[in-house]
């Protein structure tokens, strides 16, 4: 039973991108799409996150809990990998 319980191999830690459904970036297969297939990151659509006054205005995406934003896709897709790289997790 404690080999069952306390046996298992970790799964290795993952970044977490959360993109609120209303906000563009969901949308955009750009960012969304090429998030998705990576190994290291975990992709999630979430109702609102209450950054509304950023949601509203801008491609947005919260990373690791913290907000991200950016006036195009392509930029938030660049922002997103930058604070995976600077905030490793191990």
């Amino acid at each position: 039973m404690f080999k069952k319980l306390f046996g298992r191999k970790s799964e290795p830690f993952k970044h977490r991108v959360e993109f609120c459904v209303s906000n563009r970036a969901y949308c955009h297969p750009d960012v969304y799409d090429e998030l998705e297939q990576r190994e290291d990151v975990i992709v999630e659509d979430t109702g609102c996150n209450s950054y509304c006054e950023i949601c509203n205005g801008h491609y947005y995406a919260l990373v690791n809990g913290e907000p991200i934003s950016a006036d195009s896709a392509k930029e938030l897709l660049e922002k997103i990998e930058e604070e995976i790289k600077l905030n490793p997790i191990e």
